[in-house]
């Protein structure tokens, strides 16, 4: 019984042996699976630069959208500055002496700010990719601060 046993598991470790091996892939069949899959890992990095191609033109446009409204809110601001100015030198004209300087100090007002927003018109148009938000952001504060200015008087 012990040869019995001992040839039994000999052959128990041969099937086991040829069936594992039968089963397995070949080299041919591993190296075309492992083609394939670095086709699908090039197809799938053309995939995500393509994608990544179509996202920085629409952030570009969003970009480019946000600077065209802005250069229209600016321009529209600096000519509400120059019409409050001209209304001020209508006034000064007729003002008294204690009046003048007061109108002297807000239209000396205006013109800085008129002037900050044109210098703001002109660098919304350049290239500002990396600091267009606090751009952006620090100068409709600035419009709204002048806004404000503009309502008082």
């Amino acid at each position: 019984m012990n040869k019995q046993t001992i040839l039994l598991g000999i052959l128990t470790i041969s099937g086991a042996l040829v069936s594992l091996y039968s089963c397995g892939e070949t080299p041919a069949e591993r190296k075309k699976d492992a083609t394939e899959a670095v086709s699908d890992a090039k197809q799938d990095v053309k995939d995500a630069n393509k994608d990544l191609a179509n996202a920085s033109q629409d952030v570009a446009k969003a970009i480019q959208a946000e600077r065209d409204d802005l250069a229209v809110r600016i321009k529209r601001q600096s000519q509400e500055i120059d019409t409050e100015i001209t209304e001020i030198d209508r006034k000064l004209e007729k003002a008294t002496a204690k009046e003048k300087v007061r109108w002297q100090e807000r239209r000396a007002r205006l013109v800085v700010y008129r002037d900050g927003l044109n210098a703001d018109l002109k660098r919304a148009g350049a290239d500002l990719k990396d600091e267009w938000t606090d751009f952006k952001s620090a100068t409709v504060s600035k419009m709204d601060k002048i806004a404000e200015d503009l309502k008082a008087e």
